[in-house]
């Protein structure tokens, strides 16, 4: 491969040496300024493209930074909203689910337990209605817990699918190892 500036070089050398020589004449000083003076205007050349494409690239770099902080927040913002979605989905999902419990229990109180009830207390309705209200507080208390086994549900099921896709790349990455090894050697 030809050196950078190999003409410029061998000019250089051949003054240096008729310099040492003391062979020095006012032809040859002219001819190496002349070449200076080329040199140097092609460097003031080469410095302000450089310096354009260096203002560009400070430009891109800092549009890439301000995108990357928007997409930071904008994630930020998409985890929230993830967040509460799931919290309310599966707070829905417990509602219903107690929502049929409580169905249940009610209809269950007033079939089986309010006769016995109404038996021992002669027709007295506040143990009923008590037994009731205390159907629906524990049922809420049920609600809030069973929304967060719900939720740790869904975020292990999350992980676990994260999981499968990271093991997933990782054995597509292996499987291609041989195929690059080989094609790199041959």
């Amino acid at each position: 491969m030809k050196e950078l500036y190999h003409e410029e070089q061998k000019i250089l050398s051949e003054y240096v040496g008729k310099v040492k020589k003391k062979d020095v004449n006012l032809e040859d000083a002219v001819g190496i300024a002349m070449h200076y003076k080329d040199l140097l205007d092609q460097s003031k050349v080469i410095t302000r493209i450089s310096d354009r494409l260096q203002k560009k690239l400070d430009h891109a770099n800092q549009k890439i930074k301000s995108q990357n902080s928007e997409i930071q927040k904008k994630n930020g913002e998409l985890e929230v909203t993830i967040d509460q979605l799931d919290k309310m989905t599966m707070g829905k999902k417990a509602t219903r689910l107690l929502f049929g419990l409580f169905i249940v229990l009610f209809v269950s109180e007033q079939l089986f337990l309010e006769p016995i009830i109404d038996s021992w207390t002669q027709g007295s309705n506040y143990i009923g209605i008590g037994i009731l209200l205390v159907i629906a507080i524990s049922l809420k208390f049920f609600e809030s817990k069973l929304e967060q086994y719900f939720t740790g549900q869904r975020k292990k099921k999350i992980l676990n699918s994260d999981r499968t896709n990271n093991a997933t790349a990782s054995e597509g990455e292996k499987s291609q190892l041989p195929f690059l090894k080989s094609k790199g050697a041959a």
